[in-house]
C-alpha cells in the first residue's frame, strides 16, 4: 500500500474548503453559487426521471414476484363463496406509474414515447381475469 503524504493533505485542504464554503453559504456570510436556470431545470429533470424510475422498478418487482398472502386471501375468499375485496392489481398499478411519469416528464420526451403505449396497453390486459383461472360463481 502506497501512502502519499501529499496527496493526502491536498484532498484534506480541498475538503477544508468545500465545508467552509457550504458553512458559510448556509450561514449566510457568503454569496450562495449561482447556476444557470438551464442547468437547475436539467436537474429538476433528472431528479425527477429518476424518482419515477426507481418508483417503476420497484413495482415491476412487485408484479413478477407475486405476494403469496394475496393468492391465498383470494382462494380463501373463493372457497368461502365470498366477494373479494376490490383492489388496484399490480399490473394497473404498473400502467398508472408509467402513465404518471409520462404526463410528468413530458410527451416530448423519450422517456414518456416508451412508457406511455405500455402503460395503455398494461391497462386492459391486466382487468382481464387470469388465465387458467375460472372466475367464482356468484351466489
Amino acid at each position: 500500500m502506497d501512502f502519499n503524504m501529499k496527496k493526502l493533505a491536498s484532498d484534506a485542504g480541498i475538503f477544508f474548503t468545500r465545508a467552509v464554503q457550504f458553512t458559510e453559504e448556509k450561514f449566510g456570510q457568503a454569496e450562495k453559487t449561482e447556476l444557470d436556470a438551464n442547468f437547475e431545470n436539467l436537474l429538476a429533470r433528472a431528479d425527477s426521471t429518476k424518482n419515477w424510475t426507481e418508483k417503476i422498478l420497484r413495482q415491476t418487482e412487485v408484479l413478477l414476484q407475486p405476494n403469496p398472502s394475496a393468492r391465498v386471501e383470494e382462494f380463501l375468499y373463493e372457497k368461502l363463496d365470498r366477494k373479494v375485496p376490490s383492489r388496484v392489481t399490480n399490473g394497473e398499478l404498473l400502467a398508472q406509474y408509467m402513465a404518471e411519469a409520462a404526463s410528468e416528464l413530458g410527451p416530448t420526451t423519450p422517456y414518456a414515447h416508451i412508457r406511455s403505449p405500455s402503460s395503455r396497453s398494461e391497462l386492459p390486459a391486466s382487468g382481464s381475469p387470469r388465465p387458467g383461472r375460472a372466475a367464482a360463481p356468484r351466489a
